[in-house]
């Protein structure tokens, strides 16, 4: 009897425990970003909706510091991990890669060469080709009471890093598509985590006169989409639906979707799919960057221009347009 009990015990172990897939998320920030901690976040839990898995999220909270024992912490209690954006650990990932090969690790919005690292970038160019139609149809609307007739639009970044360049560049490229007229305003604020040099930025290019500013600037971001407000122009977000900080000045937002990429993984290792040192890159055709289309768009963008933007996706998508790339 004692031995039978003792099976029966051991076998509950294997179903319950041994059988989940253990995934661990090492953001470089923290939950409630709105940005990719957060879209990460939403992954996992859909994940764990759908897969027999277990999670932990390891939040770093931007500290160089907690990088290197919170990527070994999960290297040695996880199988799958995520690190989350990839390019916070390049150095720390390296390192801890090497001392555990028989894991799994996934670069968030870039590319690694490491061999047990799955690489998941972002073509952000075709997401911000998106926000620089959408922007320059928005300039031409002046019975909108935000638009001037100078036909300025504003580009606001973070950090001078080649990620943030293809957004530029993406962006510009949409513009220029839309009319060749209209002028772009690129500047960057020098800082991912300093709200209130963006909101400072973001004036500064509003006072030459851009009405519509698109920001790919991380938390920096959230001081440009409070300009908007106090400024009175329009603005464009970035990673994460942002339509909701300040509605009816948000026009739309430039999605990754984080989200969907974490899903799709976490799939892919589950059904055995998932090879080591594999590419999965993310545009408009597979879903995986474009436009917010929500009730604030709809509240604030004219129907004749949500019907080109859509048009404009579908020609990214099926090959019509190619977007040009800061990358490339």
């Amino acid at each position: 009897m004692k031995r039978m009990i003792l099976v029966l015990f051991l076998l509950g172990i294997v179903a319950t425990g041994f059988g989940a897939l253990k995934v661990a998320i090492v953001a470089g920030d923290a939950i409630g970003d709105r940005g990719f901690t957060d879209m990460a976040y939403i992954g996992i839990q859909e994940a764990e909706k759908q897969f027999d898995i277990e999670y932990k999220v390891f939040e770093c909270h931007v500290d160089p510091s907690k990088y290197f024992d919170s990527l070994r912490a999960a290297a040695m209690n996880y199988d799958l991990i995520f690190v989350d954006p990839g390019y916070f650990f390049d150095k720390e990932l390296a390192e801890v890669s090497a001392m555990f090969l028989s894991k799994t690790f996934v670069y968030i919005d870039g590319a690694s060469d490491l061999p047990n690292v799955v690489s998941v970038p972002f073509k952000q160019n075709e997401g911000a080709f998106l926000a620089g139609c959408l922007a320059a149809l928005l300039t031409d609307k002046t019975e909108l009471c935000k638009i001037n007739s100078e036909k300025i639009v504003g580009f606001v970044g973070g950090f001078d890093m080649p990620v943030i360049r293809d957004y530029q560049v993406g962006y510009e490229h949409g513009v220029r598509y839309v009319d060749p007229e209209v002028k772009v305003i690129a500047r960057y604020a020098g800082d991912h985590y300093d709200p209130a040099l963006g909101k400072e930025t973001a004036y500064s290019v509003s006072k030459e006169g851009a009405d519509v500013i698109f920001q790919a600037a991380g938390p920096t971001g959230l001081g440009i989409l409070e300009a908007a407000k106090d400024y009175g122009f329009f603005a464009i977000g970035v990673d994460t639906d942002q339509g909701y900080l300040q509605p009816g000045f948000i026009v739309s937002s430039m999605m990754k979707k984080v989200d969907v990429a974490v899903l799709d993984i976490v799939r892919m290792q589950v059904e055995n799919k998932l090879e080591k040192g594999s590419l999965h890159v993310y545009g408009i055709a597979n879903g995986g960057v474009g436009l917010a289309y929500n009730e604030f768009m709809m509240d604030t963008v004219p129907a004749s221009v949500y019907i080109e933007i859509r048009e404009i996706q579908e020609k990214i998508a099926n090959g019509e347009i190619v977007v040009d790339s800061y990358l490339n």
